[in-house]
């Protein structure tokens, strides 16, 4: 019953932002560890990521169509 409390807490934190194609939850990880995740997600051509103020280290991965 405490795993369904989480989930319907964590999907109410998401209602106002963008539908992003994946999340990326980190848990206490150095800051460095996330930026080498971002630059190397957006060294793709084809994704676009950014860090909303959310209450914990998450980046938000987009498709992005350059045609």
């Amino acid at each position: 019953m405490s795993a369904n409390k989480t989930d319907e807490t964590t999907a109410q934190q998401y209602d106002s932002y963008p539908d992003p194609d994946a999340i990326v939850h980190f848990g206490n990880v150095p800051e460095a560890l996330v930026e080498l995740v971002k630059e190397t997600l957006e060294s793709s051509e084809n994704l676009s990521t950014s860090r909303d103020p959310l209450p914990e280290t998450t980046l938000l991965v987009e498709e992005v169509d350059n045609e």
